[in-house]
């Protein structure tokens, strides 16, 4: 049996939710630009924790944080961060993240791809219908959770699913 694994592509106004299974896919958008501050990381965990406790997957790949990015919400995306690690780990969930670069040379073959790349991939290569970066992208950290855990639900060429050659489980939370 294929094991579900929930990819999550954190944001403060439209987080990124896909669990890939053997015999499908789901993503959706989180939407909670209505509030501010600790209410707002508190609103988004609390969503994770809910479908995550639902799903109870085997694994859940959240998108590492971009180091090189000058985006002012930066702090602020770091906190939600923070917080939703500190959860799945409350919950008992193994989790690992994964950091963009990565993610996209797994989804495009470039670890420099732009998000519209991303998109057209998923399109192409996971059948996705939508049109959401977010959730694009959380399907392909789900898809990369299934090759982590040896159990491949897409092809990708060799050099994409390369990318994935330095990321370990071992020191994954359980």
């Amino acid at each position: 049996m294929t094991p579900a694994v929930v990819g999550l592509d954190l944001s403060l106004t439209s987080t990124g939710f896909a669990v890939v299974t053997g015999i499908g896919r789901h993503a959706e958008t989180i939407r909670r630009p209505q509030y501010k501050g600790t209410e707002r990381l508190r609103s988004i965990r609390d969503a994770i924790s809910e479908r995550v406790r639902g799903i109870s997957p085997s694994l859940v790949v959240v998108e590492g944080y971009s180091f090189g990015s000058r985006a002012s919400q930066s702090h602020s995306l770091g906190e939600l961060g923070g917080v939703v690690r500190v959860e799945l780990d409350a919950i008992g969930a193994r989790w690992v993240a994964l950091p963009p670069s990565t993610l996209k040379k797994y989804a495009t073959g470039k670890g420099n791809a732009n998000k519209e790349l991303m998109l057209t991939e998923a399109v192409r290569r996971l059948g996705y219908a939508g049109s959401s970066n977010d959730e694009a992208d959380a399907l392909w950290l789900a898809c990369a959770g299934h090759h982590l855990l040896g159990a491949p639900v897409v092809d990708v060429p060799k050099v994409n699913a390369g990318a994935l050659d330095g990321i370990t489980l071992e020191a994954v939370a359980v």
